[in-house]
């Protein structure tokens, strides 16, 4: 993560449902806190919960794969091969059940452009982009216009001679507009075209640029390579599965599941749901639909997004709150509190409007107190909010 990342949402709709993510007096007080202090929550929680002894630290999972089987669902189990980081040894255990929760952000996507092989000029993913002082004085080329993209474009502005930020269209946000108008520096294209081994970068509108460097702001593709499931589970073109409701491969269900597959949603209380929804099946509590079943709706959920025009590497791009609680209602998990989705939206739409202020200047103070009185908020009777 670069040094300056903070959060996109309000650190009120993050908390998981039993641990609110709340103020500490010295920690990173800032509503749209770094990420360090969400490090620090998580390890709070872990501490409330005495969660720490169940992990295994330094520790990397080599292998999971299937024993033996006799017939499909029936009594499978898994064979996890790990190795500690100091250790030469591998330890090889057998257990009735794996759940994949090794996240999205590790392996970068980048996009194919011609002569992008034969350029001779530094080129980067932001995945390892860390500050912005070893582009001084340069002419730099940020390919991809979300989130990141943006982020460090608008960090290298006090940095960098030029940037030129690459968009796949030149429709954009008012907050962007507005950036672009104070920064003289910082320059909107549209896509790359090729890339020349002189260092010139073509755009598809004939403009080019002899760049320094390209940060390629492009995303991360869902990856498992430690996970052997014989071609039962498969990504491609990002789109994971089949998966019922992203999260049980029905061949393999409920022996195995993922959580964290979804994207664009408010990701802790989210995959608080999953995770209690696996824990219900794995005990005995609830069971699945037949097979069948899950794969008409899998059949069914892939058609609509056809239908709506979305590319297939967005299959798990969910934005939608109504799917959030239709998935707690299989479990008896509460729907997000009102408040929850009102800070979501109210923060998005600042963020729409006011690029490079929105973590630190904002209007919705009613909300935030109806948050505040909330049993989220009051659950642990921690007086948390500093004057």
């Amino acid at each position: 993560m670069y040094a300056s990342l903070r959060l996109t949402s309000p650190r009120e709709i993050m908390g998981f449902t039993d641990f609110p993510f709340l103020v500490k007096k010295g920690g990173d007080m800032r509503r749209f806190p770094g990420h360090m202090e969400l490090l620090s929550y998580l390890k709070d929680f872990c501490e409330w919960f005495g969660l720490r002894e169940m992990i295994r630290f330094n520790t990397r999972v080599e292998y999971v794969g299937m024993l033996d089987y006799a017939e499909f669902g029936k009594d499978l189990r898994w064979v996890v091969r790990t190795k500690e980081k100091k250790a030469e040894k591998v330890v090889e255990e057998v257990f009735d059940a794996v759940v994949v929760a090794s996240g999205h952000y590790s392996r970068p996507r980048l996009p194919a452009i011609k002569g992008m092989d034969s350029w001779r000029r530094k080129q980067m993913h932001s995945h390892i982009y860390r500050v912005p002082e070893p582009f001084r004085n340069e002419v730099v080329v940020v390919i991809g216009n979300s989130l990141s993209g943006q982020d460090i474009s608008m960090e290298l502005v006090d940095m960098a001679k030029e940037i030129h930020l690459s968009s796949k269209s030149l429709d954009i946000s008012e907050g962007l507009s507005k950036v672009l108008s104070k920064h003289n520096n910082l320059h909107l294209r549209p896509q790359i075209d090729s890339l020349q081994e002189d260092g010139k970068v073509l755009f598809i509108d004939g403009s080019w640029v002899i760049a320094d460097t390209i940060i390629h702001c492009t995303g991360y593709s869902y990856s498992f390579p430690f996970l052997d499931t014989k071609g039962i589970v498969v990504v491609d073109d990002d789109r994971v599965g089949p998966l019922y409701e992203h999260t049980f491969p029905p061949s393999l269900a409920p022996s195995l599941s993922f959580v964290g597959i979804p994207r664009k949603l408010i990701g802790f209380p989210f995959f608080e749901s999953q995770a209690k929804w696996i824990a219900q099946l794995l005990s005995g509590k609830r069971t699945l639909p037949s097979w069948e079943d899950m794969m008409q709706s899998i059949k069914e959920f892939y058609h609509s997004r056809d239908v709506d025009g979305i590319p297939k590497h967005n299959t798990h791009d969910i934005a939608n709150f109504e799917y959030c609680d239709k998935y707690g209602d299989y479990i008896g998990f509460p729907h997000l509190e009102e408040w929850r989705k009102e800070l979501c939206v109210s923060a998005l739409k600042n963020a729409d409007v006011n690029l490079d202020t929105y973590r630190d200047s904002y209007d919705d103070d009613e909300l935030l107190q109806l948050a505040h009185q909330s049993p989220h908020f009051t659950q642990l009777g921690i007086d948390a909010f500093p004057l």
